[in-house]
């Protein structure tokens, strides 16, 4: 069952100087709901494409002017992080991986099924929901972090590094009831509740 809050928020790209085969393509995903956007050339999807909407890119290789994993290496160099699905009619081992190293999720050869497609796509387009949903939540985390007290981040770092109350107290130089009291705080600001939560929190933080 695929998710319609996540076709409501996400756009899927085709880039094909074939647009007899684009319109064939863009017809299948539209009939089950995503929304679609069509270019027949790198040059205009790099002039109208918003890199910051998400969703997937559906790749011709065979391409005038700029091929496929050209194009995948400018879209690199442009900020764009949405998966990649190419499509080939002379898909070859060499050109498989190359596209795989650089980032490609999929690699469909023409002419290729309805099922097929609808499956890749809701897989990129699933893939990079998640990317982004961790990316925010790791900016959260270190928003989290940066707003303690420096005596909190001392703590925590303690804390996580295995350390008890009374081992930090000795450490710092404080009551350990005063190390309770900024542990306390300090978890209640990151939202966490214990030394399990504490470590996965701390293992994306830049300290």
């Amino acid at each position: 069952m695929i998710d319609r809050k996540l076709q409501e928020n996400s756009i899927v790209r085709i880039v094909d100087d074939d647009e007899g085969f684009g319109d064939a393509i863009r017809f299948i995903l539209k009939t089950e709901g995503w929304l679609v956007t069509f270019y027949s050339d790198a040059a205009s999807f790099l002039k109208k494409d918003d890199p910051e909407v998400p969703g997937c890119i559906i790749l011709d290789y065979q391409m005038p002017l700029v091929n496929g994993l050209e194009f995948q290496e400018m879209l690199a160099h442009e900020g764009y992080s949405q998966p990649i699905i190419f499509l080939t009619a002379h898909a070859d081992v060499d050109m498989a991986i190359t596209a795989f190293r650089k980032g490609a999720v999929d690699i469909l050869k023409k002419p290729v099924s309805a099922e097929v497609l609808l499956e890749a796509v809701e897989r990129a387009v699933k893939t990079d929901n998640e990317e982004r949903h961790k990316d925010y939540r790791m900016v959260r985390y270190q928003e989290f972090y940066d707003a303690l007290t420096q005596r909190e981040k001392e703590v925590l770092k303690l804390v996580n590094a295995g350390l008890m109350n009374y081992q930090i107290a000795q450490r710092l130089g404080l009551s350990e009831r005063t190390v309770e009291t900024h542990r306390f705080n300090a978890y209640n600001k990151v939202g966490v509740r214990d030394l399990i939560q504490l470590r996965e929190f701390m293992s994306h933080i830049e300290a």
